[in-house]
């Protein structure tokens, strides 16, 4: 029975069941190696099979401790924990110094939640038997429990002296050290216990706490695949490590987890999020959107309509958004986000009445639903009356808006107060929202008349065919001019310099050391190679006038496309420079350039408009000057002049439908000649600084 019992402990159950088998088909009453049968058939789940030699071998020797143990600890697996407690108590009578019954009744408290009792049979056990590990154990679990960390520490470890590959005791080790912040030896620990453990759920779920708290959430995902049962508890492990795992880029990983997760959870809107973004960033942006579809109902949380909604503007499906905005609107007409959606959605589309009859539906829902309300204002300008809606939006607490509602906000606020005349709270208006813009580098402009003093001797031109660059100065609106290039059959517009991963040539901000250092034949070739090395690479069709947009433009830039690029061509889109600046206050720039000061904002207008006079009055590339208020004003008139100096036919351009879709119908830029009404309140002293630049270009 002695070489039995080491293969049960060893795990060589197959061998241990074999030899027992054919002991008993010659001895079947030995009581001995009936108890032992019975122990390997409960460790391969036979749990009746195990009762029935349990209970022969106690009719042998019904006053056997070590019998009425192992019976009581297979009842108490079966759930009948009032009779489990009567065999160990038995067992407990007839040998009060073994300690193995004692510790098993305090499990049996353990698993009843009587901690208290559970530590006293613990240390009975331990008084009875100073060396038993499995008392060790579980008095460390106690002691745990009771936040006695570090006697709960010391305790498990003298266990696992003596119990080696008992994984409770490893668990209480990594628990107390997880507990204690040393994250790295947890999750050892903690691994350590599963690999010999590794169907219990408790220890999964522990484990992948500490290799989420160890900064290893892809680790932690594959210990809970193998978890099936999940209850709401489980959202403060899952929530967490679904956010790091999107964090980390283990979003592929994340989905079969989630995918387990969800039918157990099918109303928990977290985890819903979590499984449809994970998608998104696996590139499977359709499956997400199935995925909130089939868990978006009337009484679904509507922050998965919403990330739907969003799902269809990212990818640009607007036809769908506004459609699904609409269904959501009509699905859940309780909430005002839905109808604020569908007010926004109508109103992109340009259907006016849609957009302000969702827009009153929602703020009768709520008052302070910032997106339907600033659409409300808007009809309320453009109607040319300031009333309630416009009083709740100056009352909204802005800080707590995201950027957007807080830019249109002080956008509506600002043109109300111009359009009632009160410029000075207009200007108070506009410039609170742009102190708040993220802080962006102006571009350092030359000194007008800096380096280089002349221009250089241009090269030999090339096989390349001619290109335009159109500067984009701030306020101008050349937005306008560009929208219609674009449109139009012989010219591609490439304004990827306006974002924030611009084009890598000649211009890009790091080459700029090339033309500060002058101008040379050989650095004019290596200005060239750079330009069309990268201009190549975005394959512009042959039968289109390429029109590059630069975000400023300045003399050395202009020397050195002259030298090197002497077929070239530059078209400047400008207004009165005073114009320009009121529109770059109220309107905003893009890319985004905060308005710090006017007085600041004017310097920057100012030499880029000086600038260009000295380059249209230089022998190097042709510049033509389109002004905008004549743009505005006859655009037909213009059209001959811009298809000559893009060197298209005229019947390749269209220049008519430029304007956008604005916020309830207003103008997208202020008047002409508006800034009169400012010129003697806060931007008065920038207006004087740019009236010479003013001056120089006819105004």
């Amino acid at each position: 029975m002695e070489a039995v019992r080491e293969l049960i402990n060893k795990g060589h159950l197959t061998a241990a069941e074999q030899t027992l088998r054919d002991h008993l088909s010659d001895t079947p009453d030995d009581a001995e190696a009936l108890n032992l049968y019975a122990v390997v058939l409960a460790r391969r789940g036979d749990l009746l099979g195990a009762r029935s030699h349990f209970k022969r071998a106690l009719d042998m020797s019904p006053e056997e401790p070590r019998f009425l143990v192992n019976y009581g600890l297979l009842l108490a697996q079966q759930g009948d924990q009032l009779r489990a407690n009567e065999y160990l108590e038995r067992a407990t009578a007839i040998d009060p110094n073994w300690s193995r019954s004692h510790a098993q009744l305090g499990e049996l408290a353990l698993a009843a939640g009587q901690v208290e009792q559970a530590e006293q049979r613990f240390r009975t056990a331990l008084r009875a038997d100073p060396e038993d590990g499995y008392a060790m154990v579980g008095l460390a679990q106690t002691l745990l429990m009771r936040d006695q960390k570090d006697q709960a520490l010391q305790m498990a470890q003298a266990a696992v002296k003596r119990l080696p590959n008992e994984p409770r005791a490893q668990a209480v080790i990594g628990a107390v050290l997880l507990a204690q912040g040393h994250h790295t030896f947890a999750r050892e620990a903690l691994q350590n216990a599963l690999r010999v453990d590794s169907g219990n759920p408790r220890l999964r779920r522990l484990t992948a706490r500490a290799q989420l708290a160890n900064d290893a959430p892809d680790a932690a995902i594959k210990t809970l695949l193998a978890v099936s049962d999940w209850t709401r508890d489980d959202l403060q492990l899952l929530q967490p490590l679904a956010d790091a795992a999107l964090r980390s880029g283990h979003s592929a990983a994340l989905i079969p987890l989630l995918d387990h997760v969800l039918p157990k959870l099918p109303t928990e809107a977290s985890m819903i999020h979590a499984a449809a973004e994970a998608r998104v960033r696996a590139g499977r942006s359709d499956d997400a959107l199935a995925l909130l579809a089939s868990y978006t109902n009337a009484e679904s949380a509507s922050t998965l309509w919403a990330h739907r909604l969003t799902l269809f503007a990212r990818a640009r499906r607007f036809d769908e958004a506004y459609a699904y905005a609409r269904l959501w609107s009509e699905t859940q007409p309780h909430v005002a986000e839905a109808h604020a959606e569908y007010a926004t959605g109508a109103e992109l589309r340009g259907e006016a009445e849609i957009a302000r009859a969702a827009a009153e539906r929602a703020l009768g829902l709520d008052a302070q639903n910032s997106k339907a309300l600033t659409i409300a204002v808007a009809y309320e300008i453009k109607r040319g009356k300031i009333g309630t809606h416009y009083r709740a939006l100056a009352a909204m607490d802005a800080d707590k808006q995201p950027m957007a509602v807080r830019a249109t906000r002080s956008f509506l606020l600002g043109y109300g107060a111009d359009r009632a005349g009160e410029v000075a709270g207009a200007v108070e208006h506009w410039m609170a929202l742009h102190r708040t813009l993220p802080k962006a580098r102006m571009p350092a402009l030359a000194d007008p008349l800096g380096t280089p003093r002349e221009l250089p001797l241009p090269l030999p031109a090339d096989e390349h065919p001619p290109v335009v660059f159109v500067p984009h100065v701030p306020g101008t609106g050349t937005e306008q001019l560009l929208r219609a290039l674009a449109r139009s059959s012989g010219t591609v517009v490439m304004a990827d310099r306006l974002g924030s991963g611009g084009r890598h040539d000649g211009l890009s901000p790091d080459q700029r050391g090339l033309l500060d250092d002058g101008l040379p034949e050989s650095g004019l070739r290596v200005f060239r190679r750079r330009y069309w090395r990268a201009f190549d690479r975005a394959k512009v069709p042959i039968d289109r006038v390429p029109i590059d947009v630069l975000p400023t433009f300045e003399w050395p830039q202009y020397a050195a496309l002259s030298g090197a690029l002497p077929a070239a061509r530059v078209i400047a889109f400008l207004r009165d420079p005073r114009d320009a600046l009121l529109h770059w206050l109220a309107f905003g720039t893009q890319p985004v350039r905060p308005l710090m000061q006017p007085e600041l904002a004017a310097n920057f207008l100012l030499r880029q408009y000086q600038h260009l006079d000295r380059m249209r009055s230089a022998a190097g590339l042709a510049v033509v000057i389109i002004k905008g208020e004549e743009f505005d004003s006859d655009r037909a008139s213009l059209k001959g002049r811009i298809a000559q100096a893009l060197g298209v036919a005229p019947e390749h351009l269209n220049l008519d439908d430029t304007e956008r879709n604005t916020l309830g119908g207003l103008p997208e830029r202020l008047e002409n000649g508006r800034f009169a009404l400012y010129a003697n309140g806060a931007l008065g002293k920038a207006f004087k600084l740019l009236a010479p630049a003013a001056k120089r270009f006819g105004y």
